[in-house]
């Protein structure tokens, strides 16, 4: 086999491998949403029975309302967690995401650099022209990878205020409905 079919098969070895990871991802992530989403199903199928059960005990309009007092705190607080479960999951998936794209983004950096090299080598004559775009190169990557970080951190901070926020909002709502 020459050198050019086997750069070519390589080529479609590596893309084939990394379609896999990506499909591999995708199904991850989705069957971590189907186990939250059948859990919750069970649940509510508990909860909705005991409801049910407590519904048909009740023999005073007073009874009724303690019991509507009881099923507040618990719904709000699992709907929480529900809804806590869902934003890691998706979190999970997308962070796995994340790390493939910018693996991707390294190799491509990875063999533009060798290509410049390579062009280096081959054309001194217009090396510095070269030697400023591989140069640009090494900027824009270290730049990227600053931002990303930033932005990972910021975006994660956000995320994890807003989280608070909102439970504690809900915990004090239903605090006062009591």
């Amino acid at each position: 086999m020459n050198t050019q079919q086997q750069k070519f098969a390589e080529f479609n070895q590596a893309n084939l491998e990394k379609t896999i990871r990506l499909t591999n991802i995708a199904i991850s992530g989705a069957e971590r949403l189907f186990n939250l989403q059948l859990e919750l199903a069970r649940d509510l199928l508990a909860e909705n029975a005991a409801t049910a059960k407590a519904l048909s005990n009740v023999k005073s309009v007073q009874e009724l309302v303690e019991l509507q007092k009881s099923l507040a705190q618990p719904s709000v607080e699992k709907t929480m967690a529900v809804a806590r479960n869902v934003y890691e999951t998706a979190s999970a998936t997308q962070t796995e995401l994340n790390k493939l794209v910018e693996e991707q983004l390294v190799e491509f950096n990875k063999n533009l650099l060798t290509s410049l090299d390579k062009a280096i080598a081959q054309a001194p004559a217009a090396s510095a022209a070269v030697n400023v775009l591989k140069s640009a190169v090494e900027s824009a990557s270290n730049a990227y990878d600053t931002v990303s970080k930033t932005t990972h951190r910021i975006a994660n901070e956000i995320v994890e205020a807003t989280t608070a926020a909102v439970e504690s909002s809900a915990k004090t709502a239903t605090r006062s409905k009591k």
